[in-house]
């Protein structure tokens, strides 16, 4: 039982990690992150809607808000389910826009979250549950 709430607790921080550390890079070569963007609006054939290419640019501020909550555990389970729409959404624009090997890759993270998702019960320790925070954790 402790095994499993160490390895919970390790992949939903490790998952927190990744995507601070993805959106960061995002951030930092923004202009290559915009040209990409451009390259998968120009292939796409059902997702290019000018909503769509207008709310893109802000994929690595929501990837990191979403990954310092789950680093931090505040909200485990709506970041969870939000990250989860987010990711399959992800891979269906990039099979739209033909780049199949994105998309598997954040089918894979939709599966992370999933998977997380549906062993959120692993992560109630009853250390970090008080009448000052519970409502945090859920």
């Amino acid at each position: 039982m402790r095994i499993r709430f160490f390895m919970y607790r390790v992949t939903r921080i490790l998952f927190g990690i990744f995507l601070i550390l993805t959106s960061i890079y995002n951030v930092i070569k923004y202009p290559f992150f915009l040209d990409r963007l451009d390259q998968y609006f120009n292939n796409a054939r059902v997702f290019d809607t000018v909503f769509l290419e207008t709310m893109a640019p802000l994929v690595p501020f929501e990837e990191f808000a979403i990954g310092m909550f789950l680093f931090m555990g505040i909200f485990i389970r709506k970041v969870l389910i939000t990250s989860m729409v987010l990711f399959f959404f992800f891979a269906l624009f990039l099979m739209d826009a033909d780049y199949w090997d994105r998309a598997f890759l954040h089918l894979l993270f939709c599966m992370v979250a999933i998977v997380l998702l549906m062993k959120d019960n692993q992560d109630s320790n009853p250390a970090l549950l008080n009448k000052k925070n519970i409502y945090l954790y859920r």
